[in-house]
């Protein structure tokens, strides 16, 4: 297993945006590919419910896509990918977790992470082992681009 390259991670940053957060949105789904769309729209609507402007939007829809199109990719066929929401008034805290196999990290030097990097504020990849099982956990976290007034 090599070495997490280019993970740029904020803790002070997420621990500010969720100190303000509403209750986190979960979802589970099958880690498959046509499982996505629902990811999607689910983040949208939250999303979209505070006022969060179109191309917010579409940067955390494109990050979140690019982390669970990886771990669909390494999943084995009864894998679950969890994502949890974790919206304040300045920013978003997205937590992606899916199982993987051991011999294996995800992909945080080639083209599909650099655009996670563009996209978001902050990264992180960390991975547990839970009964025999290996999790692997992202976290990545954008300030809003501007402020919404309650």
């Amino acid at each position: 297993m090599g070495e997490n390259h280019a993970v740029t991670d904020h803790p002070e940053m997420i621990d500010e945006l969720m100190q303000s957060a509403d209750t986190p949105v979960e979802l589970r789904v099958a880690a498959r590919s046509d499982r996505l769309p629902i990811l999607r729209s689910v983040v949208e609507r939250t999303l979209f419910i505070d006022d969060w402007t179109v191309d917010d939007v579409a940067d955390i829809n494109l990050g979140i896509d690019e982390v669970c199109a990886q771990l669909v990719s390494i999943s084995a066929p009864e894998g679950e990918l969890c994502v949890v929401l974790i919206v304040s008034p300045t920013g978003v805290v997205v937590r992606v977790e899916g199982e993987m196999p051991h011999e294996i990290d995800l992909d945080t030097s080639g083209f599909g992470w650099r655009v996670i990097e563009t996209v978001t504020d902050s990264q992180s990849v960390s991975y547990s082992d839970v009964d025999r099982r290996r999790l692997a956990t992202v976290v990545l976290a954008k300030r809003r681009a501007r402020h919404h007034v309650a």
